[in-house]
């Protein structure tokens, strides 16, 4: 991931790619090889976006490739936003919204956390997993808004039946929460187990979706 002042390089290249193509005749191969490496550079460019929601600050980061990570705070915006710097390292904060990935991501977890039902169909980047974990939240997200279904469940679907203590720690983990709806995986005896976010984050985002009667 590259940091402030290359990305900001490869944006002003790429601007001036675009206007030299418009004014100046280039030769065809170093035009097409300017704006490749500009492209190439801005998509892995790391940015983040905040937003607060009844539950405190979060903060998402992405690259155009697909959403990378959401940490939550219940303290401050900048708080959220440094969470992300401890496990990311630097990016660069979009300041204002513009229609890519983490714009439609966030309007979608607003609309969520509002109440509303919202298809997460933005693509995630799960590099940040390994290879097990990444497969128990890809059948985790299979789960149905206000549906819930147990360890267990989710252990057989990635063929590891009896790897129910794993796939926990593995939800544990969950880097793109509540996009990948890991609070609708329960116990067995159908209390709610354990949750990255804290159990009575878990309570509330369940009495959202309608699975739990409002004040339980």
């Amino acid at each position: 991931l590259a940091d402030c002042d290359e990305c900001r390089a490869a944006a002003d290249l790429r601007r001036q790619v675009r206007s030299l193509l418009g004014g100046i005749e280039m030769p065809v191969a170093l035009t097409e090889r300017l704006t490749t490496v500009a492209n190439e550079h801005l998509t892995h460019q790391l940015r983040a976006r905040s937003f607060e929601t009844p539950l405190g600050w979060s903060a998402l980061a992405y690259t155009d490739g697909g959403i990378v990570l959401i940490r939550r705070s219940e303290g401050s915006e900048a708080d959220a936003c440094e969470r992300l710097r401890e496990k990311l390292g630097e990016f660069v904060t979009q300041e204002r919204p513009r229609d890519d990935i983490g714009d439609s991501a966030v309007r979608k977890l607003l609309a969520y956390h509002d109440g509303r039902r919202v298809r997460f169909d933005e693509p995630l980047d799960l590099s940040l997993v390994p290879s097990f974990t990444r497969q128990v939240l890809q059948a985790t997200a299979r789960i149905p808004y206000g549906e819930v279904r147990p360890y267990a469940w989710v252990a057989r679907q990635v063929g590891r039946p009896k790897a129910t203590r794993a796939v926990g720690q593995a939800l544990h983990i969950n880097p793109v929460a509540p996009i990948i709806p890991c609070h609708r995986v329960i116990a067995s005896d159908n209390t709610l187990g354990g949750y990255g976010g804290g159990p009575e984050t878990k309570r509330w985002l369940l009495r959202l979706e309608g699975y739990l009667p409002a004040g339980s």
